[in-house]
C-alpha cells in the first residue's frame, strides 16, 4: 500500500508526484476524498472506546482445551432470561484485559461464533448473526457488537456458538472463550439483567474477582459511561470535602420540585481527578437511600453496599413508589490507600421513572459540598453537575443509543480503512501507468530520484512518531507503575517501621524520578489535543515533587494556553525542576508559591519560597545556581533573583515566545 493517509491533507512536496498525477486524471480519486472528509466531519460526533482501565468486572470467560470444538455448540453460552419478551436489539461487548504485553481490547473474542434467540424450553427461534474472519478485521478493537431485529422476536434467552478461539497467552494449553457484557433490548429496558448464564464445557480462569458467569448480565462493560459528544462542557460532578477516616458520614439530597412517581436511582460514578487512582473514584460502598415528600418522613428506605463499579453506571431498584426528596447517606466512604483522604464523588444522579429522569435540573444540596472547585484543565466540581445531563466527558445518553453509536462510528471506520486503501490503489495504478511512460521515454531514473526521497522522508517521519509512542508507553507503563511502587511501598514501611532518614530519601528520589519520567513521557508524546498544555503539566509536577510542603499554584487565564516547542518545554521542565529541587532540598521552606502567567509575547513564571534564602556573598558566585542560568540560555530568557536571609528566595523567568505560542482558546 502507498499511503496510508488521504494523500490530500499531506502538506507540499510530500503529498507525492504519484498524488497529484492521480488527482488531475482521476474522477474516482476526487469522489474518495469528499467522502472521507465527510466521514472525518461525522466521526468526532460519535462516541469513541477508551483506551484506559474503566474499572468495574471482567464478564464472562472459559478456558478451553483446543482451539475448535469437537462438536459444534461445544464452545456456547446460555443467557435465561428472567422473563420472556419483545427483542428487539441485542449487543455483545468484548472483554478486555491488561497484561504484560498492555492492552488486549478483544480478550478471548472468537474469529467465528454465531447468536441465536432462544424460546423457554431451549430451542433456537431466529438466527441473529453470524460472524466470520473477526481476527482479520481491520478496526474493530473493542466495538460492541449491535444486532437490530426487526420485527421484534419475543424469546426467553441467548446463546452465543464459538467457532474458533485462540490460545490465552498466560495460559499456555488454554483456548479463551470471554465476553464482558451482553444486553438484550426491548426498546430501552435491558432483559438480560438477573438472567441465569451457563457455559457449555470449559473451566473458568483463576480471577474469580473478574471473571464470573454473573458479570456478563450486570450492566457492567469495559467501556466506560456511556456518553455522547457534546462540545464543552466544564462541570465534571460533584465531591464532598475529604475526610481522614472511611467512615465518616456524608450525605447530599435532590429536591425534585413537587412530588413524583419514580422506581430507580441511577447513580454515576465520578471521573477520576488523577491517573494514579483508580476508576470508580469516589463512589460510596455503603449507603442508605431514602424518599420522602413534602415536610413528611421517609416513606421509602433502601440500604446497600457495593463493590467499585469503576465508570459504569450503578442501578438501585426502589419498586414503584413517590415522593419528592431522594437523599443518599454515606456510612462508609471511598478510601482506596491509607494516608489519602476519603470522599464521595459523583459525576450524576437520576431518578428514573422507567427510562424517564426525573432529577434533570433537579436542585441539589449537603451540607459538606465543596462549591465550585477546580478540576483538571477548566472543569469544575460543583453541585450543579449532579442534575445537569452530562457525564464528565459528554451528554448522558441510554445504554442503547449509545450502543448504537459505537457501532455506527465502527461502521464509519471500516469505511474509512476502505476508502483509504481505495485511495491508495488509485494512487498506486496511476504510478504503475506514469512510471511505464517514464521508462519508455528514459525520464524513469530521475524521476525515482526525486519521489523515493520524499517517500522515504514520509515513512521516516511516522516511524520516528510510532518509536517515540511506544517509548513513551514503556516508561509511563513499566518505569512510572514501579516508581509509584516504590513510593507506595515506602510510605507503607514508614507507618509501619516509623519515619527515618533513609526513608525519606527515597520517598523524595522516588517522587523527583516520577516528575523527571514525566516530563520525558509528556514531551515524547506527539503534539494534540489529548496532551496537556506546558502549563497543567507544571502544576502536575508541582503536585508530585511539593507533596511534603504546602505549596500554591496559579495562573492568568492566557499561560493555560501557551504551547512552547518541544526544545523549548524540555529546558523549561529542566529550569523548573532543578528549581524545585533546591527548594526541597536547601531552602529548608515550608510554602511555596508559583505564579504563570502570560502578557503579550512573554511568558512569566515566578517561584517563591519562605526559607532561608541565600547570603549574598554565596549567590555572587558563578557556581551558585549554574544549571539554572544554563537553562535560562538555551531558553534566551531573562532570569532574576531576589533572595534575603531568613526571608525567603524569589526566582523571576521571562520567555520571550515564538508568534505561535498557544492553543486556540477553548471560549
Amino acid at each position: 500500500m502507498l499511503l496510508s493517509l488521504p494523500p490530500s491533507w499531506l502538506h507540499g512536496a510530500e503529498a507525492g508526484w504519484e498524488y497529484r498525477l492521480a488527482k488531475s486524471f482521476s474522477g474516482r480519486l476526487a469522489e474518495v476524498e469528499e467522502e472521507l472528509q465527510g466521514i472525518d466531519t461525522d466521526l468526532p460526533k460519535r462516541p469513541t472506546v477508551p483506551v484506559g482501565d474503566q474499572g468495574g468486572t471482567g464478564g464472562f470467560a472459559s478456558l478451553h482445551p483446543q482451539a475448535v470444538p469437537e462438536q459444534a455448540g461445544d464452545y456456547a453460552i446460555d443467557l435465561r432470561l428472567a422473563e420472556t419478551g419483545p427483542v428487539d436489539l441485542v449487543a455483545l461487548v468484548p472483554a478486555r484485559r491488561y497484561g504484560v504485553g498492555g492492552l488486549e481490547p478483544q480478550f478471548g473474542l472468537p474469529d467465528a461464533f454465531t447468536v441465536d434467540l432462544l424460546d423457554a424450553s431451549g430451542e433456537v427461534i431466529a438466527r441473529i448473526a453470524d460472524e466470520r474472519g473477526l481476527w482479520a478485521d481491520p478496526v474493530r478493537a473493542g466495538h460492541p457488537f449491535v444486532y437490530p431485529i426487526s420485527p421484534p422476536v419475543s424469546a426467553a434467552g441467548l446463546r452465543i456458538s464459538a467457532e474458533r478461539l485462540r490460545l490465552d497467552s498466560d495460559v499456555s494449553d488454554g483456548y479463551v472463550h470471554a465476553w464482558a457484557e451482553a444486553f438484550l433490548f426491548a426498546g430501552e429496558r435491558n432483559l438480560t439483567r438477573g438472567a441465569a448464564v451457563s457455559g457449555r464445557g470449559g473451566s473458568t480462569p483463576a480471577a474469580p474477582w473478574h471473571w464470573s458467569d454473573a458479570f456478563l448480565v450486570d450492566g457492567q462493560t469495559p467501556l466506560g459511561l456511556p456518553e455522547l459528544p457534546a462540545g464543552e462542557h466544564r462541570n465534571v460532578g460533584w465531591i464532598s470535602e475529604g475526610r481522614a477516616k472511611a467512615d465518616e458520614k456524608v450525605w447530599l439530597e435532590l429536591d425534585l420540585g413537587e412530588v413524583r412517581g419514580f422506581d430507580t436511582l441511577r447513580l454515576f460514578p465520578a471521573k477520576r481527578p488523577t491517573s494514579d487512582l483508580p476508576s470508580g473514584f469516589g463512589f460510596p460502598r455503603r449507603f442508605t437511600v431514602s424518599v420522602s415528600g413534602d415536610g413528611e418522613e421517609a416513606t421509602r428506605e433502601k440500604k446497600l453496599e457495593t463493590r467499585n463499579p469503576g465508570h459504569n453506571p450503578v442501578e438501585i431498584p426502589l419498586g414503584p413508589c413517590r415522593g419528592r426528596r431522594v437523599k443518599i447517606e454515606v456510612s462508609q466512604l471511598w478510601k482506596a490507600y491509607e494516608d489519602y483522604p476519603a470522599f464521595f464523588a459523583l459525576s450524576e444522579v437520576e431518578v428514573l421513572d422507567g427510562e424517564r429522569n426525573q432529577a434533570r435540573r433537579a436542585a441539589v444540596r449537603s451540607p459538606d459540598g465543596m462549591g465550585n472547585v477546580i478540576g483538571s484543565g477548566l472543569q469544575y466540581w460543583n453541585a450543579a453537575s449532579l442534575s445537569d445531563g452530562f457525564g464528565p466527558d459528554g451528554r448522558l445518553s441510554s445504554r442503547r443509543d449509545w450502543l448504537v453509536e459505537l457501532d455506527q462510528r465502527r461502521q464509519l471506520e471500516l469505511r474509512r480503512h476502505h476508502l483509504l486503501e481505495e485511495s491508495a490503489a488509485i494512487i498506486a495504478s496511476w504510478r504503475r501507468a506514469a512510471l511505464a511512460v517514464f521508462a519508455v521515454l528514459g525520464g524513469a531514473g530521475a524521476l525515482a530520484l526525486v519521489a523515493l526521497p520524499l517517500r522515504y522522508r514520509f515513512r521516516e517521519k511516522r516511524e520516528l512518531a510510532r518509536v517515540r509512542e511506544r517509548i513513551a508507553g514503556d516508561l509511563h507503563d513499566e518505569v512510572g507503575s514501579n516508581l509509584g511502587s516504590i513510593q507506595m511501598f515506602a510510605d507503607l514501611a514508614e507507618s509501619h517501621a516509623g519515619p527515618s532518614k533513609e526513608l525519606k530519601r527515597i520517598q523524595r528520589i522516588a517522587a523527583e524520578t516520577v516528575s523527571a519520567v514525566r516530563d520525558i513521557v509528556w514531551l515524547l508524546r506527539p503534539q494534540g489535543d489529548h496532551r496537556i498544555g506546558t502549563v497543567e503539566h507544571l502544576r502536575e509536577t508541582s503536585s508530585i515533587m511539593l507533596e511534603p510542603l504546602t505549596w500554591d499554584f496559579t495562573a492568568n487565564e492566557a499561560a493555560w494556553q501557551v504551547e512552547l516547542s518541544d526544545e523549548a518545554n524540555r529546558h523549561l521542565f529542566l529550569f523548573f525542576r532543578e528549581a524545585l529541587h533546591n527548594v526541597l532540598r536547601h531552602a529548608a521552606a515550608s510554602r511555596v508559591e508559583i505564579r504563570a502567567e502570560l502578557k503579550g509575547d512573554r511568558f512569566r513564571l515566578s517561584i517563591a519560597d519562605d526559607g532561608s534564602g541565600i547570603p549574598s556573598e554565596k549567590l555572587e558566585r558563578p557556581s551558585t545556581l549554574r544549571a539554572l542560568r544554563q537553562r535560562v540560555d538555551a531558553l534566551k530568557a531573562e532570569f532574576q533573583v531576589d533572595s534575603r536571609p531568613t526571608a525567603g528566595t524569589r526566582l523571576e523567568l521571562d520567555i520571550p515566545l515564538a508568534r505561535k505560542h498557544s492553543k486556540p482558546s477553548l471560549r
